[in-house]
């Protein structure tokens, strides 16, 4: 069915600038937080690498952060498309 539909699929190497050379392994993950959960594709990083959560991440959990309190809040309702 996939064929029909016009998807494929490829290997992607995710390399830092910084550290030629140093290849990480990408794929989906289920992401889970405060309460939901949603995929996406991610980087999976290293034993002391920093944690970092992405604006589509954020954007499948339908959260975005407070700047003043610096946590995540509901985002709101998403925008519908509007048929006409």
């Amino acid at each position: 069915m996939t064929e029909d539909m016009g998807t494929f699929r490829i290997d992607i190497e995710i390399e830092n600038p910084a550290r030629p050379g140093e290849r990480r392994t990408v794929g989906s993950a289920l992401v889970h937080a405060a309460g939901r959960r949603t995929t996406d594709d991610v980087v999976f990083g290293e034993h002391g690498d920093l944690v970092l959560l992405g604006a589509r991440s954020l954007e499948g959990l339908n959260y975005r952060v407070d700047p003043l309190t610096k946590r995540l809040v509901d985002a709101g309702p998403a925008p519908a498309a509007v048929v006409a």
